[in-house]
């Protein structure tokens, strides 16, 4: 019993093996690794690098060169950027000491205009102004500087005389107008307002610079606007001298604003005002118009006005006009000195009828007619008013 009881204890240990028939199932294990966990060899321990594993060596092979790249990456980034700030700089650097360059050129060419506007040197003022003009446009003080020495070219080559203008004869262009209704190129129209500037031809200017005007008013802003006050400025003179006062003065207002007016300008616009205001006495008060015209007689005999009139001509016959109202109320005297002072300025046979007649007054002077009261005429008597309410 005890040897039986010992072969079933041993058959719990031990169990018998199972058929060949039946496959054998194995475990699965737990964790999958493909590659062995990388192992790192701290770098206090000297450890002889050929005890050190194949794999573990090129791993740190490898971490190393990726550390290397990535320093030559960096060191080439940092490189072009300091290249390029480099770059950038210099540039920077160079415009600064170019745009110093022509500041100090500019200054000292506008100094010299301004010693050559003082010795008399105008062109020689204007070519070293225009000079400054292109390399640095924004100098203080340029345009105004250059707008005055232009005007003085101007008014010294085509100066106007005060003398006073002769009636009836119309001023010639200086030069032919070239035709600008079909030209669109505005360098062929400057170039053709200089050429009209040279020329004192105003009227083909001021044509020529309102087309500029029109296609581009800001093309050579600074030259044109100096040529459309010389033509405004000049076209005013010759209106006025052609007898059109109205048309000069309102040119000489067009200039004025854009720069004041020169004294001999002036003197033209004060000339056609005292015509107009001495002409809106005619007819109506001799002796206010004589007298206006008298102060104006002694500045420009010959100035006239759009009827050709001249300012002669007007004094001589306010004058006449005053002694024949004398002469209406019997102040033969007093007519003969307006009549002589009129005979003075324009002979004529009629003027001297009229000095004769009221010498012959003065010295014998007519009865003075009474006037003779006519018959009495009757009064009309009112006739009463019946107020008696009609039913």
């Amino acid at each position: 019993m005890a040897k039986k009881k010992l072969v079933e204890n041993n058959n719990e240990i031990n169990p018998a093996p199972l058929p060949e028939t039946q496959p054998v199932k194995k475990a699965k294990p737990i964790f999958k690794t493909k590659e062995p966990l990388p192992v790192e060899i701290p770098q206090d321990l000297n450890v002889p690098e050929e005890q050190i594993p194949a794999d573990i060596q090129l791993h740190k092979k490898q971490k190393r060169g990726g550390w290397i790249w990535i320093g030559i990456l960096g060191m080439l980034l940092i490189g072009a950027i300091g290249g390029g700030i480099g770059y950038f700089m210099a540039i920077d650097s160079r415009m600064h000491a170019e745009l110093d360059q022509r500041l100090t050129r500019a200054t000292t060419e506008f100094e010299l205009a301004l010693n050559d506007v003082k010795n008399g040197n105008l062109n020689a003022a204007q070519q070293r102004l225009e000079y400054v003009l292109e390399i640095y446009p924004g100098y203080p003080g340029l345009d105004a500087k250059l707008k005055d020495v232009m005007l003085a070219i101007a008014l010294k080559q085509g100066s106007t005389e005060l003398n006073t203008p002769i009636p009836g004869v119309t001023p010639t262009p200086a030069s032919t107008p070239i035709p600008t209704t079909d030209s669109k190129n505005l360098n062929v129209l400057f170039k053709q307002a200089q050429a009209q500037l040279t020329g004192s031809d105003w009227n083909g200017l001021l044509t020529t610079v309102n087309s500029i005007r029109d296609l581009d008013p800001f093309y050579e802003s600074v030259k044109v606007d100096g040529m459309y006050y010389l033509a405004l400025r000049n076209n005013g003179i010759s209106k006025i001298k052609e007898g059109s006062l109205e048309p000069g003065i309102y040119y000489f207002s067009l200039a004025e604003q854009m720069a004041p007016i020169d004294s001999d300008a002036e003197s033209y616009r004060i000339w056609a005002r005292l015509y107009d205001n001495a002409a809106s006495y005619w007819t109506i008060n001799m002796l206010e118009a004589a007298t206006r015209f008298s102060e104006l007689y002694a500045l420009v005999p010959n100035l006239i006005d759009s009827s050709g009139i001249t300012v002669r001509t007007r004094y001589a016959g306010a004058l006449e006009g005053y002694g024949d109202y004398l002469q209406q109320t019997f102040l033969w005297c007093d007519a003969v000195t307006q009549y002589e002072a009129s005979a003075g300025i324009m002979n004529s046979e009629a003027i001297q009828t009229k000095i004769t007649t009221a010498r012959d007054y003065c010295a014998n002077p007519p009865a003075t007619p009474t006037p003779t009261e006519g018959p009495v005429t009757p009064t009309p008597t009112e006739t009463p008013v019946d107020s008696t309410p009609t039913p």
